[in-house]
């Protein structure tokens, strides 16, 4: 069958690790609206064959990497970073092909000269919560079309900066430090005779109601919620312990690296 001939264009994933799993599921789970076709590489063969099993109607697994270009009109690159100008020489992109980078340190400059000119080629930096729920998409640059197909399952933020997307993709690796935090105070509760499924219960609901409520709240009522406590309270307590350990000061220090990292080969323009 040649999808290009559907109503909805394909869109083809070349590699299937946690985050291809993730939007895959979101468009399957949450864009049911709009069925384009998606056919995935035979990388990462295990979660190929569980997408294609949960979702037949949707989901088909190439032979090849090069056949899911050649049946694709937009092309999804997710293959660790270490491979991506390995994987990119090797395949043959056609002129039509709209391009989307996962890649998280590969510049849109190195990526066209690995495949060539294509209709578009952009860099998205969506994340795993992009499976159940819309929290926000990186783009750059700006891209219309990127921009409604990835609406379908997330806020997508688009950056008029390379400077920018940098810093803004710095903010991504709090994620498994954010799970430690919690996984820090579900272990504590522990060692209180608390359930583990009780204290995991409590503390992920707790910290999804204050996410919740400061996205609600106003750029300066963060800042200030983030300042002010009750004097002599529990909060302005611990607040003052972290403080003066540096837990807060060792935020910036880790996004300082992480960002000269992210950041250290700059896209042109």
């Amino acid at each position: 069958m040649n999808e290009r001939k559907n109503a909805y264009p394909t869109v083809g994933f070349i590699g299937a690790g946690a985050i291809t799993q993730a939007v895959v599921t979101g468009f399957c789970e949450r864009a049911a609206d709009t069925p384009f076709p998606i056919v995935l590489s035979p990388r990462s063969r295990e979660t190929a064959a569980r997408l294609r099993a949960a979702y037949p109607a949707r989901v088909s697994v190439a032979q090849s990497m090069q056949e899911v270009l050649d049946r694709a009109e937009w092309v999804v690159l997710a293959v660790p970073p270490a491979v991506g100008e390995e994987v990119c020489r090797s395949l043959r992109f056609r002129a039509d092909h709209k391009v989307i980078s996962f890649l998280p340190d590969k510049t849109l400059p190195q990526l066209r000269e690995w495949i060539g000119e294509t209709a578009a080629l952009v860099h998205m930096v969506p994340l795993t919560f992009n499976a159940i729920c819309d929290g926000p998409i990186l783009l750059y640059p700006p891209h219309s079309e990127a921009a409604a197909l990835f609406a379908r399952i997330g806020r997508v933020v688009e950056v008029d900066s390379p400077a920018k997307m940098s810093a803004l993709s710095t903010i991504t690796a709090c994620v498994t430090p954010f799970f430690a935090v919690m996984d820090t105070l579900i272990s504590w509760l522990g060692t209180q005779s608390v359930s583990a499924a009780q204290a995991t219960d409590y503390v992920t609901g707790f910290f999804s109601a204050m996410c919740s409520e400061a996205v609600s709240l106003a750029p300066e009522a963060v800042h200030r919620m983030a300042r002010e406590s009750t004097p002599g309270g529990i909060n302005l307590m611990a607040k003052d312990i972290i403080q003066k350990a540096g837990g807060f000061a060792v935020w910036d220090r880790a996004m300082e690296r992480v960002f000269a990292r992210v950041a250290e080969a700059p896209e042109d323009g």
